[in-house]
């Protein structure tokens, strides 16, 4: 029994002439860096995954420059494909830096070696509410592999005490 075959088929994609000659303009032809800029604005603006308030934008003969800071490293990089997907850009250099923002959110970053505290209210799931057994049993078993690896146990906390 023969195939059917759907006229959305490759052969059919293959000789439509979008498909090939998408982004070909009029000979000579060159976007200018006043557009380009406005395209790659107005779209890191309205990308509701990004924060671009600190990100700044030029445009140079068709090359773009990234630069200010972001949140994260994701951010950086979608705000970069944001850039590359703007018509008329030729190469995008990516000098944004991550940084990360306090409040930006809900909560700041902790710094190796700083406390964090529960996020939890006290009696809610915190280290001294209902999870503190969990707690305790987590704490005997660094106790216990420390002393396997060679290191020195952890220190006597005193919320276990209560």
């Amino acid at each position: 029994m023969p195939m059917h075959r759907h006229p959305w088929s490759e052969e059919f994609a293959k000789m439509s002439p979008e498909a090939r000659y998408r982004g070909v303009g009029p000979r000579n032809y060159r976007r200018s860096d006043q557009r380009i800029l406005e395209d790659i604005n107005d779209r890191l603006t309205d990308d509701h995954r990004l924060d671009a308030s600190d990100v700044g934008v030029t445009v140079e003969n068709g090359e773009v420059t990234l630069g200010g800071t972001v949140a994260d490293r994701a951010a950086r990089r979608l705000a970069e494909d944001i850039a590359e997907s703007v018509s008329g850009v030729g190469h995008v250099q990516n000098d944004l830096r991550v940084v990360a923002r306090s409040g930006s959110a809900g909560h700041e970053a902790a710094r190796f070696g700083e406390r964090v505290e529960p996020a939890a209210a006290q009696g809610q799931g915190s280290v001294t509410g209902p999870g503190a057994p969990a707690r305790d049993a987590m704490v005997a078993a660094l106790d216990n592999s420390s002393m396997v690896l060679g290191k020195q146990p952890l220190p006597e906390d005193d919320t276990r005490r209560r």
